[in-house]
């Protein structure tokens, strides 16, 4: 899914993530924030983050939506510590 500001200067896009053995998540999702056709961030959302936050830029802000297409699952390598995933929401830049 992608949504678009008024202005154009702002795009949200969401993605299907992916681990390195295909198996697409159905728990998370990759957001990705551009601004004037830069990537300003990159971050995983829970499945309720990404239901929340498409809705309120829909909503609050009044972003369109521009590509309701599935996009391409994009590989993310889930870290897993004592069996479950690593704190969602961290941007992908801190590596």
């Amino acid at each position: 899914m992608q949504l678009t500001s008024k202005d154009g200067n702002m795009v949200v896009d969401f993605y299907p993530v992916k681990d390195w053995d295909g198996t697409v998540s159905t728990d998370h999702k990759l957001k990705v924030l551009t601004f004037m056709g830069n990537t300003m961030r990159k971050m995983i959302l829970t499945i309720d983050q990404f239901v929340e936050q498409s809705g309120n830029y829909r909503t609050k802000h009044d972003y369109q939506v521009t590509d309701n297409l599935d996009n391409l699952p994009q590989f993310h390598n889930f870290m897993k510590a004592s069996g479950c995933y690593y704190k969602p929401y961290r941007t992908l830049n801190n590596y």
